[in-house]
């Protein structure tokens, strides 16, 4: 019993500090971004940026989610230490909730910046950005996004069969 307790305690302390930090999230103003160390600079920021995007219900503060994804898209096309290989498979997935081809780039960009050592990183970048896009897709289907079997078959395999999955598609 005793362990019980603790455990709901624990996820209760969690759960709490999740909403307290979704919410402290604030979209920089006057965002200066022209040389490298600029965009540098801005990493933490933009980690929080796709974190409050992936963890905010997709019908909840819009006029703060475009200033997000704004922002997070100024980041991500300007960036020098950050690139992401498009392909057409990523925007497939994306044709049916288009919203989603965001959060696809911010679990790349997220993936980038916290293993900056991952010089190759297209297919780990894919898998993160796909994990994200599955995340947000499953916190909010019914809710404003489109049901859509491409992705409900991602949902269902494990870790190893989605790299195999990117793999294919990356060949």
């Amino acid at each position: 019993m005793k362990l019980k307790n603790s455990l709901f305690s624990f996820v209760l302390t969690l759960c709490v500090a999740q909403l307290n930090w979704s919410q402290t999230f604030e979209v920089p103003d006057n965002v200066k971004l022209e040389v490298k160390e600029d965009y540098i600079k801005h990493e933490p920021q933009i980690v929080d940026c796709i974190n409050w995007l992936e963890n905010t219900p997709m019908s909840e503060e819009a006029d703060k989610r475009i200033m997000a994804n704004a922002y997070l898209m100024k980041w991500a096309t300007g960036t020098p230490t950050v690139t992401i290989s498009m392909q057409s498979f990523q925007v497939d997935l994306t044709t049916k909730n288009p919203e989603l081809l965001i959060v696809f780039i911010g679990g790349w960009i997220k993936y980038a910046i916290e293993n900056p050592d991952d010089k190759d990183n297209v297919e780990a970048g894919n898998i993160s950005g796909i994990n994200s896009l599955i995340k947000v897709y499953s916190a909010n289907k019914g809710n404003g996004l489109k049901k859509d079997k491409r992705i409900e078959k991602l949902i269902k395999m494990d870790a190893s069969e989605l790299q195999t999955w990117v793999r294919e598609q990356l060949k």
